[in-house]
This record gives structure tokens, sequence and C-alpha cells, in this order.
């Protein structure tokens, strides 16, 4: 009887030690079969149509985010752009130009002036001014008036047209700037589709650069643990190499697809990872451990 107790709380005791291993390592999920995968493929089209005058990306070379990596003839567009300009010059010279209201107030000045020493010529003298002289003098008042109307909305006109011009010059540069074909992601080059002196109509495929210094590790858990919410949730992703050191990187899981595998009843993760080393590559096959939330 003694044996039997002591054997017992021998046992007690053991389960009391692993039951914390056990917590433990139901806190990290393990994925076995995990895949690194390109997160951004761009191919990179022409936004105008024509020649290409120059592909200076080539397969390997690395581009930085707005670097050219291709140009199309702009000669033409840029006598367009030098013609846009020039016009839009001419209308805001046009614009700034009040010479033409300064001439009709200073006539206005003068006719006024002559029509009120004419009003009082004719306040101490009856008939010193005919009828007809007193409406031909305020004829031109009032055609000064008109004049000065007339000159402001020209001018207001004007401004207008200078505005018009404004935008059609930086509509065509636009369109010239558009002849620079830049990458919008930096990357490796890993296809060109066209060459130089060849012509590309818009939307046509110049240039595909992948993403590289930024990887993802995708991989399948079980439905029982994908209900935990392991968004955010730090993960380390362990990839074996044939002849090298095995390479260890840390990241978060950033996506847990709501839709299960019918199949096998399994749940796809992402794990996205910095890759600035260049030292992973997109294909290759790692194991992935999640440190779960509960």
């Amino acid at each position: 009887m003694p044996w039997i107790v002591s054997h017992s709380l021998r046992t007690l005791g053991l389960l009391c030690t692993l039951i914390p291993l056990v917590n433990a390592q139901a806190a990290e999920i393990e994925v076995a079969a995990t895949l690194l995968k390109i997160i951004e493929s761009v191919e990179i089209p022409a936004q105008q149509s024509g020649v290409l005058k120059s592909v200076t990306a080539q397969e390997g070379s690395i581009v930085d985010r707005g670097q050219v990596i291709a140009k199309i003839d702009d000669d033409e567009k840029r006598m367009e752009v030098e013609k846009a300009r020039v016009d839009f010059d001419i209308a805001k010279r046009e614009s700034e130009n009040d010479v033409n209201i300064r001439f009709a107030r200073k006539s206005l000045e003068v006719a006024s002036a002559e029509l009120s020493r004419s009003e009082e010529a004719l306040a101490i003298a009856e008939k010193s001014v005919s009828q007809t002289e007193m409406d031909r003098l305020r004829l031109v008042v009032e055609k000064s008036r008109l004049e000065i109307e007339q000159s402001e909305e020209k001018i207001a006109i004007a401004k207008l047209t200078a505005q018009l011009r404004d935008a059609e010059m930086r509509i065509v540069q636009t369109q010239l700037e558009k002849h620079a074909i830049v990458s919008p992601i930096e990357g490796m080059v890993v296809a060109v589709f066209r060459r130089e002196g060849e012509w590309v109509q818009t939307s046509d495929s110049v240039v595909k650069v992948v993403r590289i210094d930024r990887l993802r590790a995708e991989g399948f858990i079980r439905n029982e643990e994908a209900m935990i919410d392991l968004i955010g949730t730090p993960a380390t992703v362990r990839v074996e190499i044939p002849n090298q050191e095995p390479i260890e990187v840390t990241g978060k899981v950033t996506f847990v697809d709501p839709e299960v595998d019918p199949v096998n009843g399994q749940v796809r993760v992402w794990v996205d990872l910095d890759n600035k080393d260049l030292k992973l590559r997109p294909g290759l096959r790692a194991s992935m451990t999640i440190q779960s939330k509960s």
C-alpha cells in the first residue's frame, strides 16, 4: 500500500512537470511545408505609342523605384511642349496688358472735364454752347465709360485664355513625361519584352520587375489553429540550403485565409519577410514557427 501511494505521488509530480511543457508547445504552431513567394511583380507598360529610343534595363539588373528603364522617342512631343509654352507666354502677356484700360480712363477724364467746362459756360451764358455740342460731349463721356468696361472684359477673357493655355501646356508636358518608362517598385528586372528600335503601343508590356528585398512565406495550418487571431503574430522562418548554414528570418503573419480547404481541412497563412541582404530566393521551401497569442 505505501508503495502504491508513493508511485501515485511520483506520477502526479511528473504530470505537473509536463503540463507547462505542453502549454509552451501549444503556444507554437509548426508549419512544415512552407514556400517562399514573390510579393510584388510588375509588368511595366508603355504609356505612349512610339518607337523605343532606348532600353537601359537588362535581365538581372537591380532598379530603384522611379528609375527610368526605357524611353520612347519624344522629339515631336518636345516641340509640342515648346509651342504650348509660347502660346501660354503670349496669353499671359495679353492678360497683363492694361494699356487700353489706362487709355480709356484717361479719355474719360478728358471728356468729363470738357463736358464740365461746357456745362459751366452754359450756366453763365445761355446758348453759349449748342444743344448738339452738349449731346456730343455727353456721348463722348459715355463712350469712354463703355471703352473702360470693354477693356476690362477683354482683360478678364485674356486671363481665362492664359489659364487655358497653361492647362494645355501642362497636359502636353504630362504626355511628354509618359515617354519615359519608369519602374514603380524597387526590384530585379527578370524579363525585357521590347528592345530598342521596336514600335510599342500604349499598354504594351516593356519590362517585368519583381521585388526581391521582401518575400512572403506561405504555408498551411489546421483549421482549429487558425481560429486564433493570428494577424500580427511574430513568426520564424527557417530555410535549409544544401552545403550552407540554415537561414532563419523573423516576420509577422499578414494574412489568414478565411476559407478552409475542403480536402485537407487546412487554412492558408502568409508571413512577410525582409530580405534586404538577398540571401533568400523565391521558390525555396522552408519551415515556419508561428507564436500564437494563446
